[in-house]
C-alpha cells in the first residue's frame, strides 16, 4: 500500500509539472497508481491556470510556449 501512495503522489507531482517518468509508468506494479497521479496532477494544474485566468480576466495563454522563437 506505501509503494502505491508513493507512486500515485510521483505521478501527482509530474503531472502538475508537466513532465512524465516513462520507466515509473510502465512499471507493472506501480504504474497504474502513478498514471492515475499523473493524470490528477494535470487536471489540478488546468483547474489553477483556469481560476489565473479568470482572475486576470483573460481567455490568452499565461505563458508563452518554451518552444517560442519570440524569446
Amino acid at each position: 500500500m506505501d509503494d502505491a501512495l508513493v507512486a500515485y503522489n510521483a505521478g501527482r507531482v509530474d503531472g502538475a509539472a508537466g513532465t512524465r517518468d516513462p520507466q515509473i509508468a510502465d512499471d507493472p506494479e506501480i504504474g497504474p497508481d502513478y498514471r492515475i497521479g499523473l493524470l490528477d496532477g494535470r487536471i489540478a494544474a488546468f483547474h489553477m491556470l483556469k481560476e489565473l485566468r479568470d482572475v486576470f480576466g483573460t481567455t490568452d495563454p499565461l505563458f508563452e510556449h518554451p518552444d517560442d522563437p519570440r524569446q
